[in-house]
């Protein structure tokens, strides 16, 4: 009986758990490196054209837009322009389109408890909730976020960083 307990025991300790997929990192994947998604303010136009290559959706000379659908379950989609200049990659903005409004909310505050933790505490302006950083060239970067649902009658979240001194 002992023997049948113990084998019991090993199965269940050797089956393995799915990790929850954290759905702020499912979109911005950190692990990737850089500031999103594996590119850094300053990147090349070719750069990451090369790492959002599969989610392009237009591509012009100073801009690439890709549209992202997630593999969160709430069906949740996202869009992401990234601008360039002559000195490359200096603005990044990104769109999320959460189902519901509640998730919307719930995103939000999980971006927000990411980016005190990566970029100190934030400051709060009309709606606007921001965090100033340096690029990886040593340039000022303002990262802003608001949620727009109300007046987009959707739930709807806004994400930009922005270098300046470009």
């Amino acid at each position: 009986m002992y023997r049948i307990f113990l084998i019991l025991l090993m199965l269940c300790s050797c089956s393995e758990k799915t990790p929850s997929i954290d759905p702020v990192q499912a979109i911005l994947l950190s692990e990737e490196g850089g500031v999103f998604r594996g590119n850094d303010i300053g990147d090349s136009q070719p750069l990451v054209l090369q790492r959002e290559e599969e989610n392009i959706v237009y591509n012009m000379p100073d801009e690439l837009t890709c549209r992202i659908p997630s593999s969160m379950k709430d069906s949740t989609f996202y869009d992401i322009t990234y601008n360039f200049s002559e000195k490359g990659l200096y603005v990044i903005e990104l769109d999320v389109f959460p189902q519901t409004n509640e998730q919307a909310q719930t995103l939000f505050s999980k971006f927000r408890a990411y980016y005190n933790t990566k970029f100190g505490g934030s400051s709060e302006d009309e709606g606007f909730t921001m965090w100033k950083t340096k690029s990886a060239r040593n340039k000022d970067v303002e990262v802003s976020m608001v949620d727009e649902s109300i007046e987009a009658e959707r739930p709807y979240i806004s994400i930009v960083f922005h270098e300046y001194g470009n």
